[in-house]
């Protein structure tokens, strides 16, 4: 392990729910409407049950790599050069997300609140604190997540209140409108983004305390995270319709500018920008301490730190130049990410798994060795 700090299931879930909402909450609305129409909520709701299914899956792999993360386990199965190639990819896989999670906060804050900054400095500003999160490690992200999950669950709350009124249920019908087939279609949107990036908790789990309560944890926080963006979509269709939420780039955004309390409290959308700006800050930077410790023990060093101002500046160049406009990254993420995630968060993982297993059936028992005790 790479230091040893350790974090509670019930940190783990916090991680997973506010990895889960992330970037997802201001991407998923828009596509999923325009595929699905008034029942984009339902899509979301079923790729919530893909998730749970994964999460058995991966928390079974978790097992299996007693007390490695997921780049040490490749490694040590197939060893240094297949293991590495296959770590290579995963490690590209976190990278190139990294960026992109980070080009979607400053795409979001350059368009919404703060159009004459400059991109890159949006960019600069907000790594410089993911940074410093990803160096004191993961305990303190574990226990910061603690701390600021009431406050997002009191804003959400909020949110939803105070939309309520312009609220109309004539917007999600008719229900099952267009058939099963659109459902099935927009399901596969959060399926590639957050749920096969999820892969990447496989990073830290040697890191949690209580391994029996690892899988509920994590379930847990699927479903809740899921829920989140389940009814945000729902909230975006019942204020805007299916037509303008698939139309907008940020639905949750503008249902949020609607807010009217008593004809004087108005202007309360900031309160979403923060919102965002927390559950995405909290997936970039996990994501940022995930492939730098994964980067670090792939080249066999003790310490993840040396390598964060580096990666930072890497992060900095690839989000610029991923995709030059808005078109570009919808042609994206609807032909390339789902194939992509896949690979690297369903069959490089089912490989692994495969090779652990394989491992073990050839290994010969040794007479009076004692068993290895999983590192906490």
């Amino acid at each position: 392990m790479m230091d040893n700090q350790t974090i509670s299931p019930r940190q783990f879930m916090f991680i997973v729910l506010l990895f889960s909402i992330g970037s997802s909450i201001l991407i998923i609305p828009t596509p999923a409407a325009a595929i699905a129409k008034q029942d984009a909520w339902i899509a979301v709701t079923l790729s919530i049950l893909i998730g749970c299914l994964l999460v058995l899956f991966y928390n079974k792999l978790g097992q299996l790599t007693e007390g490695e993360t997921f780049v040490q386990a490749t490694i040590s199965v197939f060893g240094n050069w297949f293991g590495r190639l296959i770590c290579f990819f995963y490690l590209s896989f976190l990278y190139i997300l990294s960026a992109l999670v980070l080009r979607n906060i400053g795409d979001f804050m350059t368009t919404q609140i703060i159009p004459e900054t400059p991109l890159q400095f949006t960019h600069i500003l907000f790594l410089l604190v993911v940074i410093w999160g990803a160096k004191l490690g993961i305990e303190a992200i574990g226990r910061s997540s603690e701390i600021f999950m009431p406050w997002i669950v009191l804003l959400l709350l909020f949110m939803v209140i105070a939309v309520a009124p312009q609220m109309n249920l004539e917007n999600i019908q008719p229900f099952l409108g267009e058939g099963v087939k659109p459902i099935l279609s927009a399901s596969t949107i959060m399926v590639g983004t957050p749920i096969l990036e999820m892969s990447s908790l496989l990073m830290i789990y040697p890191y949690i305390k209580d391994e029996k309560k690892i899988q509920h944890a994590w379930l847990l926080g699927v479903i809740f995270g899921g829920g989140v963006i389940a009814l945000i979509t729902l909230l975006s269709i019942l204020v805007l319709g299916s037509d303008l939420t698939s139309l907008n780039n940020y639905p949750s955004y503008e249902i949020a500018e609607k807010i009217n309390i008593a004809g004087f409290l108005e202007g309360l959308e900031i309160i979403v920008a923060i919102i965002w700006m927390l559950t995405i800050f909290f997936k970039l930077v996990f994501l940022y301490y995930a492939t730098s410790v994964g980067i670090a023990q792939f080249l066999k060093m003790d310490d993840h730190r040396p390598l964060l101002t580096p990666l930072g500046i890497g992060i900095i160049v690839l989000s610029i130049i991923a995709y030059p406009n808005v078109a570009f990254y919808e042609d994206f993420v609807s032909k390339t990410w789902l194939p992509y995630s896949l690979t690297n968060g369903l069959l490089l993982p089912i490989l692994v798994m495969a090779g652990i297993l394989i491992k073990r059936v050839f290994k010969k028992p040794k007479t009076g060795a004692s068993p290895s005790g999983k590192n906490s």
